[in-house]
């Protein structure tokens, strides 16, 4: 019964229905006991004072038969007004008269006489009713003497009718209130379990594997809140898990390369397929590819740690542009080669930044090697440095190929290269950005690329550009 969300929530609900209403009928019956008695005595207090008049009156002042039977009359009449018998006696207990035939009263309800207070007892009247009733006994007093007691004797079953009828009532009414609480309850409790039951649904079908399951949104309430955050969460999943199966397949295909080349010559070299004199030869691409192959698991180790939250930078003031100059020296070769021009403009000449300066200096060697390679022979490459709305901006620019706009979305992934059918340069594992943004990220800045094509909408200046913070 209480298994499931909506077992616990109907009978959680329905119990403390069932609680509130049999505690309202309780206290109903128990407020209506005591507001009822508590009415019939003061309405036997009232006609208290009219027989005490009365019986003053024509009992004593007047003693003819035709007074008698008025005042016996005028009992009777108030006995069916006040629906209770009436028994008036004197100080010593004695009757008068009495509506119902009472003979006489019990000593310890004289204890209105003695006490001049109105009483109020459970008496049966010295066995003349079977059960005991409610009697309330009031002192009347005549020209300031108290000359007896009117006592009226009202039957408790009257009373629990009444408190019965009424409890009858409450009953009826509130099962029909209670039905309909239910259906709203049993609508409420739907409605919150059947959402949760379908998006634990779909988590089982994303567990087993399948990341285009998705839930239903019926609501915009916190259980239509969860619902979509749950979608984001399916939708980040199937994207991640297409990152990773591209990721393993780059990485396979990356790793494939090299190992086969490597395996594939030093076999050539251990049957004798390669000729002595060649060795040295394919010793050298032997060398060149266990290099790039640990560049690029190395690569691939430091974008695991950049990604994990242990990761620290080394945040120290120091000037980008004396960095910038240090890594065009250590590049000066491959410049030479390809007889480019560098143009550079610091603007200001000494410009301090804020960073992990290792980190920013395999940026700029990643952005000038890029610009290097995929630049045309004999143009020249730009390096602008400047400060704008308090931050210190870099740029890198080329003449080249320029990337097109869809490119420049996925030119920052793991393992993309651009134009991988048409790319000369075969030696690099497409890391390179991936990495450099990873760096810039870190340092909470932005990295951009921008290219601006000329006539021919093929060749073109391509620009990157990251900020940093000023000191």
């Amino acid at each position: 019964m209480f298994k499931s969300i909506f077992g616990r929530m109907f009978w959680t609900y329905a119990i403390i229905l069932l609680v509130v209403f049999s505690t309202i009928a309780v206290a109903m019956s128990i407020c209506f006991t005591r507001f009822n008695t508590r009415k019939q005595i003061e309405t036997m207090v009232s006609v208290a004072h009219t027989v005490e008049y009365w019986a003053g009156t024509l009992q004593i002042e007047q003693t003819d038969a035709r007074s008698a039977y008025a005042f016996s009359q005028i009992l009777y009449s108030w006995s069916k007004f006040t629906i209770s018998d009436i028994t008036v006696v004197n100080r010593d207990g004695e009757v008068f008269e009495s509506t119902c035939g009472i003979r006489s009263v019990p000593n310890d309800l004289m204890d209105c006489v003695r006490l001049n207070a109105t009483t109020v007892h459970k008496s049966n009247f010295n066995g003349f009713y079977e059960h005991k009733v409610l009697s309330v006994g009031f002192p009347m007093i005549y020209k300031d003497n108290v000359i007896g007691a009117v006592f009226f004797a009202k039957n408790t079953e009257d009373l629990r009718r009444s408190v019965m009828e009424l409890i009858v009532m409450f009953i009826f009414s509130c099962s029909f209130a209670a039905l309909f609480a239910f259906i709203l309850v049993y609508i409420q409790a739907k409605k919150i379990s059947a959402p949760i039951a379908k998006i634990n649904k779909a988590a089982q079908m994303i567990a087993s594997g399948n990341f285009g399951e998705r839930v239903e949104i019926t609501s915009h309430d916190e259980i239509g809140q969860l619902a979509s955050t749950f979608n984001f969460m399916a939708s980040s999943i199937e994207k991640s898990e297409k990152q990773r199966k591209s990721f393993i397949s780059d990485v396979s295909h990356e790793l494939r390369t090299p190992m086969t080349s490597i395996s594939g010559f030093v076999q050539g070299m251990l049957d004798g397929t390669i000729p002595d004199d060649k060795r040295d030869d394919y010793l050298k691409i032997v060398l060149d590819e266990s290099v790039r192959l640990t560049k690029l698991v190395n690569d691939m180790l430091e974008m695991s740690k950049m990604s994990s939250d242990e990761f620290k930078l080394d945040i120290t003031p120091f000037d980008i542009n004396d960095l910038i100059c240090t890594c065009l020296i250590s590049l000066e070769t491959r410049i030479d080669e390809k007889r480019l021009n560098v143009n550079v403009d610091f603007r200001p000449d000494r410009l301090i930044t804020l960073g992990d300066k290792y980190q920013i200096k395999r940026v700029m060697l990643n952005l000038l090697d890029n610009a290097i390679k995929f630049c045309y022979d004999g143009s020249e490459i730009n390096i602008h440095t400047w400060i704008e709305n308090g931050k210190a901006h870099i740029s890198v620019s080329d003449t080249g190929d320029i990337i097109s706009e869809s490119e420049q979305h996925s030119i920052f992934d793991r393992f993309y290269k651009t134009d991988k059918s048409r790319t000369k340069d075969k030696s690099g594992a497409g890391l390179g950005l991936s990495l450099v943004q990873n760096i810039i990220r870190l340092h909470n800045q932005k990295i951009t690329v921008k290219c601006v094509p000329n006539e021919d909408c093929r060749s073109g200046v391509t620009t990157f550009e990251f900020t940093l913070e000023v000191q």
